[in-house]
């Protein structure tokens, strides 16, 4: 029995999807930051039609913790049923968490509410939305959006208000995800009003190479032809990062960054992503983003280097 998803095939709500597969999952992710206060904001859903669940919500943490349960928010479903219509488009889930497209693909308003939290954000693309091509990251989905945005909004948490006022990312997913034991991927960006890159890389060695991503710069996007990173742990912990981009426009890039904050959770079974707030140093000045080092648990307990303690 099919659960009661409004599909509308844009990318803007849910897609096309076969009942007989259960895995067929469809997110919904914006990530904001306040960096003078090292705070991370994350606004994430995740939906599976045919099983008639959905799971995701509110999270909000900063430098001073990195496990969920010290987090200041951490408001994360697991599996709850869907009981009434749900349209991405115009989405409120008991959860708290409710989105609207203001203009498709291009501008939304989100919003949680619990007792002692309230985030109002709103998301305007740099850029319009492209479907980014499923290439090396086949296992989370078959379709997927990558796009650079300014944010701007509250959050109020613990009677102390605070402005969102940053530039960050937007991402939406739809396909079969299957969480395996053989997964391991880095995904870095950051964004400013001028520069944006994102990097996917394959972990492992002292150059990891980069087989998909984007720069933004002078307000033209344009696919990575090839890059690497070169990623640095000391005592256990994530000092820098380095990453060198050529994308097919001809242009080269080097950006530099380092952790102001760090966060660990299981989005999914299986699946444990270290999350990190990174500070930039870009051709065109700082700018801010994320380091996501996403591991299956298989791999993560037979880890060699332990990327936080």
């Amino acid at each position: 029995m099919s659960s009661p998803i409004v599909v509308c095939d844009t990318v803007d709500s849910f897609h096309t999807f076969s009942p007989t597969e259960p895995w067929w999952t469809e997110t919904v992710w914006f990530g904001a930051w306040i960096p003078e206060a090292a705070i991370t904001i994350y606004f994430y859903n995740w939906f599976r039609p045919v099983l008639g669940i959905y799971g995701g919500g509110c999270l909000v943490w900063d430098a001073k913790g990195y496990l969920p349960w010290d987090a200041p928010v951490y408001r994360y479903d697991v599996n709850a049923p869907i009981t009434s219509p749900v349209d991405l488009r115009d989405m409120s889930l008991p959860g708290g968490n409710w989105l609207k497209s203001v203009e498709t693909g291009l501008v939304y308003d989100m919003g949680y509410e619990s007792p002692g939290v309230r985030l109002d954000m709103r998301f305007t693309g740099l850029l319009p939305a492209e479907e980014t091509s499923a290439h090396g990251t086949s296992e989370f989905f078959a379709g997927h959006i990558d796009q650079p945005g300014h944010y701007t909004g509250t959050l109020e948490l613990d009677g102390k208000r605070w402005n969102i006022d940053c530039h960050g990312i937007r991402d939406r997913s739809w396909g079969p995800r299957i969480i395996g034991d053989d997964i391991r991927l880095g995904y870095c960006h950051g964004q400013s009003a001028d520069f944006a890159f994102l990097a996917y890389s394959k972990p492992g060695g002292e150059r990891e190479p980069v087989f998909k991503g984007y720069v933004m710069q002078d307000g033209i996007k344009s696919m990575v032809k090839e890059g690497h990173r070169r990623v640095c742990y000391h005592g256990g912990e994530l000092r820098w990062i380095e990453v060198q981009l050529l994308d097919e426009l001809g242009r080269s890039v080097e950006i530099r960054g380092r952790p102001i904050n760090r966060f660990v959770y299981l989005p999914y079974a299986n699946l444990v992503c270290w999350l990190f707030l990174m500070e930039w140093e870009g051709p065109t000045g700082v700018l801010y983003g994320e380091e996501q080092d996403a591991w299956s648990t298989a791999l993560w307990r037979n880890r060699r280097e332990i990327p936080a303690a």
